[in-house]
């Protein structure tokens, strides 16, 4: 697998240098012994307080003064969107990463809008998805750091799943989810409650087909009412996570839904 190098520049190599709207971080081969690796999903539905110039709820990230990307993380998105993970070397001692609200994308003169700081706990050779989600004026449900087991499936027609539910407000009847799968006509994953996060499970495919579809429906637990689904494309061999997000009652971009991203 190759990961996404983010190597930590002294602040004065970017004075003067236009940023870049398209820039995205380099792929290299690196030392696992030196670095971390993690992967960061927005899944934060409430972007608030409102900024003059809110366009979005997509968030940009900063680790120890330098920006991870150009592009904003879109609420339901991830970074890397692909399988990789971005690589974070672990000789620089300080680890104190920025969450912004983005205002604008660079090289915009609309400026990013603070929103808090986090100090990770990062292991060596270890894989991590930060998932940004609730509200920001509660400290303790900002962010649901995972441990990501990024093991190949058990053979050879297998596939790797696994779920986690971040809806914040569920109704009070049925405060849990159920991931189901159409393929499987199944609930693969019955009554998640909310920042729950499932360990991965291997799915069969059909030994002739080398990629194909399911759709994944996320559910009130124990009922049939679809509140999103999502139809992803399957490959041998893959590991996929999929995630609940957004608010119970409201509408549009924000309404509750169902996104995916690639572990391997």
């Amino acid at each position: 697998m190759k990961y996404i190098l983010f190597v930590l520049f002294t602040g004065s190599l970017f004075i003067g240098c236009e940023k870049k709207a398209d820039f995205i971080a380099n792929y290299n081969e690196v030392d696992s012994n030196l670095n971390s690796f993690v992967k960061f999903v927005n899944a934060y539905p409430l972007a608030t307080p409102l900024f003059s110039g809110q366009t979005s709820a997509s968030l940009q990230l900063t680790y120890n003064g330098v920006q991870f990307s150009g592009l904003p993380i879109a609420f339901g998105g991830s970074y890397p969107a692909n399988q990789n993970y971005a690589a974070i070397n672990r000789v620089i001692t300080e680890r104190e990463m920025f969450v912004r609200l983005a205002l604008g994308t660079p090289p915009a003169v609309t400026k990013d809008s603070f929103l808090f700081s986090y100090v990770p706990t990062l292991q060596l050779r270890k894989f991590y998805t930060f998932f940004f989600c609730d509200s920001i004026s509660n400290p303790s449900k900002r962010i649901l750091v995972t441990e990501d087991d990024i093991r190949l499936p058990g053979g050879p027609s297998l596939y790797r799943v696994r779920f986690v539910n971040l809806i914040p407000n569920p109704p009070a009847g049925t405060p849990a989810v159920d991931l189901y799968s159409t393929r499987l006509n199944a609930v693969i994953f019955p009554n998640i409650a909310y920042r729950g996060v499932t360990p991965f499970i291997d799915l069969p495919r059909n030994s002739n087909e080398t990629a194909f579809t399911d759709t994944y429906q996320i559910r009130w637990a124990g009922t049939t009412t679809v509140i999103g689904s999502l139809a992803v494309q399957l490959n041998n061999q893959m590991s996929l996570t999929l995630f609940a997000r957004g608010l119970n009652g409201t509408t549009g971009a924000r309404a509750p839904g169902l996104s995916s991203y690639r572990n391997q």
